[in-house]
């Protein structure tokens, strides 16, 4: 019975220890929670498009951003 209760023991403190878990990567503290837009192009325009990019180093991310941005903001004018 004792070993019983022993074994109980050990096994309900292993649980708790799951409580404090490691944060292992995911969003930076602070980082507001983002949402992807997947597009369809010809591969000869997306390796254009990456590599003018990257000649003025700028990210594909950043730049389709502003733009949807600026959309929306002159939909709205």
């Amino acid at each position: 019975m004792i070993k019983t209760m022993y074994n109980i023991l050990n096994k309900t403190e292993g649980i708790a220890m799951t409580n404090n878990k490691k944060n292992n990567g995911g969003r930076p503290a602070g980082r507001i929670k983002t949402a992807k837009i997947e597009i369809s192009i010809e591969p000869s325009v997306k390796e254009e498009f990456m590599s003018l990019l990257r000649e003025q180093g700028k990210t594909a991310s950043v730049e389709i951003g502003l733009w949807i941005r600026e959309y929306i903001k002159s939909y709205h004018k």
